[in-house]
């Protein structure tokens, strides 16, 4: 099992698994970054109201990464979530 933090891009609904210059990023975001970069400075910031709740009515904050014209969310699921996830994986594939 990981302790990675799972985090999931709110603009693709796809798992942040892709590293750049500014953090993990889903492969849509690193292709966007890559092959039409972000202009002006970046800003990060936690948004101050819960994006989603976990099944066990935990809050899921957002992380934003904001530039001139590109702007990347990110959902952080709790961790308790993170283990249930990878043990019913666990359990589906045996």
């Amino acid at each position: 099992m990981s302790n990675r933090q799972k985090t999931i891009c709110l603009e693709h609904q796809c798992v942040e698994d892709q590293a750049t210059p500014v953090g993990m990023v889903c492969p849509h975001c690193k292709h966007r970054f890559y092959t039409n970069p972000p202009q002006g400075n970046v800003m990060s910031f936690w948004e101050s109201q819960p994006v989603a709740y976990s099944l066990k009515q935990e809050p899921c904050f957002a992380y934003s990464l904001m530039w001139e014209n590109y702007r990347i969310r990110s959902v952080h699921l709790p961790q308790n979530d993170l283990v249930a996830e990878e043990s019913s994986q666990m359990e589906s594939h045996s």
